[in-house]
This record gives C-alpha cells, structure tokens and sequence, in this order.
C-alpha cells in the first residue's frame, strides 16, 4: 500500500555517487574511517562495524556465551516481552536457554521489578540481553548493577538509539556489550549494517574475532598482538567458531556520507517528534510521552489509545487516511508462534496490555514538517 504519509520515506541518494568516487581507495578504506567517526564522535572505546542490528546481537551473544562459559557459569538469558526476533534467535544460536521477561506498567521496556523478583527466587539469568525500547531507555544503572552484583553480563540492544546518554554519561559504559543498527529507517541509514561496542581490547579482539570467520590474525588491530605464524595460511588460521558479518565497503561508504548530515537528521527528528507531542499531549482518548531525555532523538512516535479501540481499529481507520502506523516490533515475543516453545506460553500482560492499544508513527529525517503536521492534526481529529 502507498501512504501520503509514511514512516520513512525514500533516503535522498543525490550526490552519493561522486562521493562513492573520491572515498572508494584501499581495501577497507571506509570501514576504517567510519569506524573511527563515530568512535571519535560517540566517544566509543572499541567499536567492530557488521552487516545489520540483527547480526550485532548474533556476534554479540556468541561474544558473552564464550565468557559466560569461561567462568563457569551456566548459558542463561533473560529478554523483555518486547525484543525484536532476531535477538531471541542469536541467543538460541548462541547456546543460551532464554526466559522473557515482562515490561514495566504502562512502559515499553523490561521490568526491573521482575528481575528482581527472579534474583528473590535465586533464579536470575546469567545475562540480561535488553532493548532501549523505541529510544526509551531501560532503568540501565538499575539492572546493570542487579546482575554485575552476581557475576552476570548485561548486553543492551541500542538499535533503536545512536548517541544515547544516561544521566550525561554515554549508555553503553553501564553494560558489558551495546549494538547499534544503521537500517535505513533508524537514526542513520548506512543501508545495512550495525556496530559493536566493546569497553575493553580483550573484548573487542574476541568480538573482532566472531565476526571475521573465528580468525586468529590481529595484524589488522595491531600487529604486536598477533602471534599467528607467517606464511601462506597466516590469513587462514582460527582460533574459534566464528561467522562472516563484517560490513562492506560500500555500506560504510554510505553510512560515511550520511554520517555528515548527522547534526541536521537530529534537528529534523527532534522538531517532528516535538510537533506530534504539542498536538496530542492534551488529547483525551491518547496517551503520548514527551521526547525521552536520553541527549539524542527517539526512534519513533508511540501513542496509545485511551477509548477502548485498538491498533487493528487504529489500522483500519488510519490507513483509510493513508497515514502508516506500526505496532511495537509485532508485540510480545512469545505470542508469535515462532518463539512460544522457546518461551513458553504464560502471558506477560503489562506487555500484552499496552501492545493492544499502541502503535507508532514515525518522526523520520526524510518526513517534510509540514507532512507530520497534517498527521498530528489528522490524528487529533480523528481520536479527540
């Protein structure tokens, strides 16, 4: 279906060519360079660049199962209710036995509370693997400190977010592992891909390691660290199960060239999300939330219905408008049938409550203000 007004629409290409052009120079030029931006401008320690948000997470777990092993430690994970599907599938690829976890009342992301109650049992996880749900961030400080405490791993999925600080600090100092996703339409589109983030060399040469077949060369980082044998087979010599992620040239190359209309993009999200907000705020059949605090824009914008209607009678009577609307990521993981033998089947009702009744539309970079005005309007009139 063809909306007036879509979530994303089309990422202006005009002008990459010429740029393609100039940077396309040694071999992994661009992976190097983009690599090192958004380091120096996210203040990220060590950062390995893959081929999407979902082959993050993948890299990420079979990064903290061979840790988790190491220590001693069972394979255990806790996800919340509301966790794209391929975070569930990486851990389960990874060895994890997975258990879900509801989200907090009237919130989006994953309960400290029942966290807590699973640590009162002596059954907490030796990894929380949680989402910054749409942008809006977890109790991060909360839950890194209640599994840190017992020895655990926190891997926060951050593919909804870039640039995310909590309380002024960056949010990937509070965990163990934090993934990005440039999918085109997050905050910054590099056509494909997604990033690592890693606090230490040790764990950085490990992940490095997963994502480039389980290899064993670390000439590439340094070369006093690599104590491969020269010869024919120095580039063939691995040390660990490993898989091939490693984002393109050509990926980096357009993440580079969006990467400097960075400043404008958050400009341009802050006032479209700001724009919905002042119109909807007061709307009485809604609930919106202002603009997370979190020192970058949000995902999306989530609203919830108040009247007893739901996103399929949202679906119906937007659509009709041609406005697109998405529900949370298809609602609660373990109500899709492809995770309920993983999960099991007992109802995580914050989760299913607030997935009934909530649907986003979208604050995009490439969405003309006057466009989301006419939204924000539409949707007063509509459910005032």
């Amino acid at each position: 279906m063809a909306y007036r007004y879509p979530c994303t629409r089309h990422i202006e290409m005009k002008g990459f060519g010429s740029f393609l052009e100039e940077e396309s120079k040694s071999s992994r030029y661009n992976i190097t360079e983009f690599t090192r931006e958004l380091k120096e401008r996210f203040h990220v320690p060590h950062l390995s660049l893959v081929n999407s948000g979902s082959s993050a997470n993948l890299v990420a777990g079979l990064a903290l199962a061979e840790k988790i092993r190491k220590a001693g430690l069972p394979l255990t994970a806790a996800v919340s209710a509301f966790t794209f599907p391929t975070t569930i599938s990486s851990l389960v690829l990874a060895g994890f036995e997975v258990r879900i976890v509801d989200v907090e009342p009237g919130g989006f992301n994953i309960s400290l509370e029942a966290l807590q109650e699973l640590e009162a049992q002596g059954a907490l996880p030796t990894l929380v693997a949680a989402t910054h749900f749409l942008s809006f961030p977890f109790r991060v400080k909360e839950v890194a400190e209640l599994i840190h405490r017992h020895g655990g791993f926190l891997l926060q999925d951050g593919c909804e977010t870039l640039g995310m600080e909590i309380d002024g600090v960056p949010a990937f100092t509070f965990g163990d592992i934090f993934t990005w996703s440039f999918y085109h339409p997050h905050h910054m589109s590099s056509y494909g891909g997604g990033g690592v983030i890693t606090l230490n060399l040790e764990d950085y040469l490990l992940v490095d390691s997963i994502a480039h077949w389980g290899r064993s060369c670390k000439c590439h980082v340094d070369k006093s660290l690599c104590r491969v044998p020269s010869g024919p087979a120095h580039q063939f010599t691995y040390e660990r199960l490993g898989v091939n992620v490693e984002m393109s040239e050509l990926n980096a190359c357009f993440g580079r060239w969006q990467f400097l209309r960075w400043d404008t993009f958050e400009e341009k999200r802050q006032k479209n999300y700001q724009i919905l907000y002042d119109e909807l705020k007061d709307v009485r059949n809604l609930k919106v939330w202002p603009a997370p605090e979190i020192g970058s824009s949000a995902f999306v914008f989530p609203i919830r219905l108040l009247d007893g209607r739901t996103i399929y009678d949202a679906f119906e009577i937007l659509s009709a408008e041609g406005i697109e609307i998405r529900t949370l990521m298809g609602g609660v993981s373990n109500e899709q049938k492809a995770f309920v033998e993983i999960l099991g089947s007992e109802v995580q009702k914050e989760a299913h409550d607030i997935a009934e009744t909530t649907f986003f539309v979208g604050i995009h970079q490439t969405l003309p203000q006057e466009d989301v005005r006419t939204v924000a309007h539409k949707l007063k009139e509509l459910f005032v």
